[in-house]
């Protein structure tokens, strides 16, 4: 009889209600497991060889018994500990260190028992030092490392007290002794691969994360120091740079000038062209500005169309010159057919002022300038003196 169109459905939510019942809902707990289902390919793989071995005559039924055993117990205790979130309670959820050194003893275990083939029996030990460096510290794996050689030193000296007991009556043929190399190897290797890939995808997600991680610390330190429209230092960087200057000046290293600047009449521009063409005027004035200025001078954005211009080892004179060649420059070249012009309040470091007095006194002379019809340039000094645009 044919399915209902609702049967599929229902044996899907079927299958996933099982899939969840073995691997669990949680995906952490799922990751775990899968570390865990890879252990046991390796631990059945290992057991089919035993098994072939008790029929070949190398391998003793009752070692292999014994061996079986240990390892059921182990995998699943590791299990029924990672399914219920029981192991959750620990630092380590995956409880890696109790898996290895289980490992570890299950592999010396097989040492033992295997008599002609007890090196393949090492053969495992990759896998376990593999998931080590997957999920241990340094010093863990120092202490993973000691334990399984002493594991060793004690198969060894138990292979020396019982040689009648562990060895076969039968030994193996070399061909026998080859293949079972390969099997083990063939078991081994993919599990170890696997786990060395995973291995290698975590190193590359941690190295993606560290770019992106080194990317938006970059970011946020350009946006620390930068005005995010213009692109130029904001008032913060201004403020530093102002203050390294002035601290040469009163040292007597280099003498320095500042400009305070002002775009005239910016508010009639945003009400009649709106506020992208007056973003549009901004960026623009810094970008021909930043182009004209000599090296070393520093324009940062100081708020709203107020720029601050540092021109270091600038007399009050040389920056009225600048600032004028700079205002035949821009007049015609921000607007089309209509022309930007600004105000600017210049003042030279005198003395040992504090960086707060001279920007003071560069504000005053802006206020002067605007006072004296804009689109000009205003020097503090003892005596004020108002400089037109000579063009």
């Amino acid at each position: 009889m044919a399915p209902t169109p609702l049967a599929q459905p229902s044996q899907a939510v079927s299958r996933r209600r099982w899939l969840g019942l073995l691997a669990s809902p949680y995906p952490r707990r799922r990751l775990l497991l899968l570390h865990w289902l890879i252990a046991c390919v390796v631990y059945v793989g290992t057991a089919v060889l035993l098994v072939a071995g008790v029929d070949q005559g190398w391998m003793r039924f009752g070692a292999l018994l014994g061996w079986s055993s240990f390892v059921t117990v182990v995998l699943l205790s590791g299990y029924a500990a990672i399914r219920s979130g029981w192991s959750e309670r620990f630092a380590d959820p995956a409880l890696t260190q109790w898996q290895l050194s289980m490992g570890v003893i299950a592999v010396n275990w097989g040492y033992v028992i295997c008599g002609p083939m007890r090196t393949a029996a090492l053969f495992p030990l990759m896998v376990v030092f593999d998931f080590a460096a997957y999920g241990l510290r340094f010093r863990q794996i120092g202490w993973l490392t000691l334990f399984t050689v002493l594991c060793l030193a004690s198969a060894v000296a138990i292979r020396q007290w019982l040689p009648a007991w562990i060895d076969p009556a039968q030994p193996p043929s070399p061909l026998q002794v080859d293949l079972y190399n390969l099997s083990m190897i063939a078991v081994v290797l993919p599990a170890f691969a696997l786990v060395t890939a995973r291995l290698s995808a975590l190193r590359k997600k941690l190295r993606d994360q560290r770019a992106q991680l080194a990317d938006a610390l970059a970011a946020v330190e350009r946006l620390a120091v930068s005005d995010e429209l213009t692109g130029l230092p904001n008032r913060r960087a201004m403020l530093e740079t102002l203050a390294t200057n002035t601290r040469h000046a009163r040292r007597g290293l280099l003498p320095v000038t500042i400009a305070m600047v002002d775009l005239d009449h910016f508010k009639r521009i945003n009400d009649t062209l709106g506020h992208p063409a007056g973003d549009a005027v901004l960026v623009g004035f810094a970008e021909l500005v930043r182009q004209l200025l000599r090296e070393g001078d520093v324009l940062g954005r100081w708020g709203g169309e107020e720029f601050l211009l540092v021109l270091p080892g600038a007399t009050a004179a040389q920056a009225q010159q600048v600032l004028w060649r700079l205002q035949a420059a821009v007049r015609d070249q921000l607007l089309a057919g209509q022309p930007v012009t600004f105000s600017v309040g210049v003042a030279a470091h005198r003395g040992s002022e504090s960086a707060e007095t001279l920007l003071s006194r560069a504000d005053a002379a802006l206020y002067e300038a605007k006072h004296a019809g804009r689109d000009c340039v205003a020097i503090a000094s003892g005596e004020s003196q108002v400089a037109a645009d000579p063009i």
